[in-house]
């Protein structure tokens, strides 16, 4: 199958106040920071990090909202825009959140769900909700949505009112780490363990 090309964008930088202020995307899981771990699943498409720059296994493009700490949207808006000046002749773009160890697996998932009829991919895990930020959009779609008033809107109006379609993904794929127990479960799937330890015997 062949793909329109695309890049990929990670969404980094948030507060993380639910880990005690220390950036999850550094967290280690069996070996590798979260944001490491992502990146090295996500293949060889280019790809643009939102947020401070750091060591992580790769060549990526590294750029930051203005100010920072707009919020996804305006995360988003950033890197799209960076991935275009580099990657003008993307029509796709794959955004994942960077607190998502697992995540970048389900690139190649989300670029064959993206038919002609459809704007964005995006993917639901066991709770059936729809994510935005493990999504893979039509340039065409939303390149105007990522353009002037962009910071603190929620995230989900990038999705209003566009053709989607679900991609159900594995509870492991979907995991994002926002508090010390997702680290847990992190770091017991990553070593092929069961999320959660079985009952004492």
């Amino acid at each position: 199958m062949t793909f329109p090309p695309a890049f990929v964008v990670v969404l980094t930088g948030g507060t993380a106040r639910r880990l005690g202020g220390v950036d999850k995307t550094d967290a280690d899981v069996d070996g590798r920071p979260v944001l490491r771990r992502l990146l090295d699943a996500v293949g060889a498409l280019p790809v643009v990090v939102v947020g401070p720059p750091r060591d992580v296994g790769r060549d990526v493009l590294w750029t930051r909202e203005d100010p920072p700490l707009g919020g996804p949207y305006a995360a988003a808006a950033a890197g799209v825009a960076a991935g275009l000046a580099a990657h003008p002749e993307a029509q796709v773009v794959v955004l994942l959140a960077g607190d998502q160890p697992f995540a970048g697996a389900a690139v190649p998932a989300l670029r064959r769900a993206l038919a002609d009829d459809v704007d964005a991919a995006l993917a639901t895990g066991p709770d059936g909700r729809e994510q935005p930020l493990l999504a893979a959009y039509r340039m065409a779609a939303v390149r105007e949505r990522l353009t002037g008033a962009v910071h603190d809107r929620p995230v989900r109006e990038l999705v209003d009112g566009l053709r989607t379609v679900r991609v159900p993904l594995d509870p492991r794929t979907t995991l994002d780490v926002d508090d010390p127990d997702d680290l847990t479960v992190a770091r017991r799937l990553a070593r092929g363990l069961s999320p959660s330890p079985g009952p004492a015997r």
